[in-house]
């Protein structure tokens, strides 16, 4: 869950997004993204597939190792 957490904020930041920004874009709550980040929530499929597409990014390069 860390490389997860990791990906998610390394892609947000590469595009110069807020967690609010990201939340919006992806249609999830603030405190969901935040979760996310923090590596204190578990995936759901849904939403993480959600994230990537509003970072612009395939799922799976949420867990590559060369962001």
């Amino acid at each position: 869950m860390a490389r997860l957490a990791e990906r998610v904020k390394h892609y947000r930041l590469k595009q110069h997004l807020s967690v609010r920004d990201l939340a919006q874009r992806a249609n999830v709550s603030v405190s969901y993204v935040y979760a996310i980040e923090s590596g204190q929530r578990g995936h759901n499929i849904v939403k993480l597939e959600r994230i990537a597409k509003a970072l612009g990014v395939p799922l799976s390069a949420l867990w590559e190792d060369d962001a």
